[in-house]
């Protein structure tokens, strides 16, 4: 695919913002995004598809944004999306972390959680769109770290750095058959990189205790369908508010872990060649009471439609 290009540079006042609006929400997922505050705003876009993986250099002026229900609802494929700082400074928050970029750092980000971003500068930056079947086919342990942000302090991040500075430079005049050797070690340097962070301070010992019991809880009782977070609180003796808290101490939700847990299930009992009950019959066995809503949440899991995986 060839990169394509797009630009405010044509346009004037209240459409330059009213098109970076669009433009941002077709190249980088729905966002709702503030007005501007001043009568122009300047932005540019470039983007292609390499090996699957969407790489976007994007520069614009101040403005901020963020993803809720509706922009989530609005998605049909989950991705893990990170973001490099090429130039220019950026406030990032998704669930309990904030964090602030500048030139040289990068923050994974989670395309299923709401997340908010306010730009408070000129900015220059590079994001890859990795779709999370692949991440997951290729058994990369990525979900722990959403919403981790990687600062240019060490020679490893460094390094991490300079080969996302490199991509953003020549990532238009790759050659497709290039994609795949270009692409792959840029991804496993950036998930090397991100395994060489020391865990956070505050996921203490007993959050550690909590999350692997309700974890476990979880997965013992995914039939049940009133399983949901107060459910768990209340089996445990701790508030709601507190079970949020270690779920979002180890970068999760407990709402997106039960249903990655209850899709699991479903793909084990679709593969398993003598299963004789339907896929609906399947889907509402482990808590999913829409079909539809099932089958959407299937393939942006796996990559592949529930039906074309009980076909093989």
């Amino acid at each position: 695919m060839d990169a394509e290009t797009w630009s405010t540079q044509s346009l004037h006042g209240a459409a330059q913002f009213e098109a970076w609006r669009h433009a941002l929400s077709r190249t980088h997922l729905d966002w709702d995004l503030r007005p501007s505050e001043t009568s122009e705003f300047h932005a540019d876009i470039r983007e292609r598809i390499l090996d699957g993986i969407r790489v976007v250099e994007c520069s614009c002026d101040p403005c901020e944004g963020s993803r809720r229900k509706p922009e989530l609802r609005h998605s049909d494929e989950a991705y893990f999306g990170v973001l490099f700082e090429l130039s220019g400074h950026e406030i990032i928050r998704q669930g309990d972390r904030q964090a602030e970029l500048s030139a040289g750092d990068f923050v994974l980000w989670d395309s299923e959680r709401e997340m908010d971003f306010k730009v408070t500068s000129r900015l220059h930056k590079l994001t890859l769109l990795i779709p999370k079947f692949r991440a997951k086919r290729l058994e990369w342990d990525v979900e722990r770290f959403a919403g981790t942000v990687v600062k240019n302090l060490s020679a490893v991040s460094g390094i991490s750095a300079e080969a996302l500075r490199r991509l953003a430079r020549d990532f238009t005049t790759i050659e497709e058959k290039d994609a795949e050797a270009v692409m792959q070690p840029i991804l496993s340097l950036l998930m090397a990189t991100l395994t060489t962070r020391q865990e956070p301070a505050s996921a203490s010992m007993a959050h550690r205790d909590h999350f692997s019991a309700f974890c476990r809880f979880i997965r013992n009782n995914l039939e049940d369908g009133r399983l949901d977070p107060r459910t768990v609180a209340e089996a445990h003796g701790v508030s709601l508010r507190y079970l949020h808290t270690v779920f979002a101490h180890n970068n999760d939700t407990c709402c997106n872990f039960m249903r990655r847990e209850r899709l699991r299930r479903c793909h084990a009992d679709l593969a398993r060649p003598h299963c004789r009950d339907t896929i609906t019959e399947i889907a509402f066995r482990w808590g999913f009471n829409d079909a539809a809503h099932f089958s959407r949440a299937f393939k942006a899991e796996f990559g592949i439609a529930p039906k074309t995986l009980r076909r093989k």
